[in-house]
């Protein structure tokens, strides 16, 4: 499914799609699901600004989570920095972010920020934003993903990083 990058990208299980669909409902936001009920993990396309609106209607506390960011092994230099400022947004608001590519061994984090076409395959749900443009116009977006009973978090960090690039 083609992407829109000027739009946020929620990538979730059926469940969340479906409950994210009924925050955006009862926000006054019309989001339809064409694959609600398809098991698997599907992507819902958001306007900006919908983070801000749906998030707080979904209900359940965020957890606390391990959070890890990629720097040095993004290749592209925009990217990079792109991940170091959402990472630098995120501890500003009291969350410990680990660098994934410093030496040594780390546990696992539990939200990884990293760009949007390098972000690690063994997480989901993910949220793809927008976060500004490049040098040549083109979107510049950084991908939030998180492990399984993550979700209220991952999209509550995701909504911290939308208002912060509004």
């Amino acid at each position: 499914m083609p992407q829109d990058p000027s739009k946020v990208a929620i990538a979730a299980t059926a469940r969340w799609r479906a409950r994210i669909v009924a925050a955006a409902a009862s926000a006054g936001i019309t989001l339809t699901d064409p694959l609600a009920g398809v098991p698997g993990i599907r992507v819902l396309a958001l306007a900006p600004g919908d983070l801000a609106l749906i998030v707080p209607r979904l209900g359940g506390e965020p957890s606390r989570a391990a959070i890890g960011a990629h720097s040095d092994s993004i290749a592209d230099r925009e990217l990079r920095d792109a991940v170091a400022d959402v990472a630098a947004l995120l501890s500003l608001h009291g969350n410990v972010v680990l660098d994934l590519d410093a030496g040594g061994r780390s546990p696992r984090p539990d939200v990884v920020v990293s760009a949007a076409r390098d972000r690690p395959e063994w997480t989901e749900p993910a949220v793809t934003l927008p976060v500004g443009t490049d040098r040549r116009g083109g979107p510049l977006t950084v991908a939030l993903t998180a492990g399984p009973g993550f979700e209220s978090t991952l999209l509550e960090l995701a909504r911290l990083v939308e208002a912060d690039a509004a």
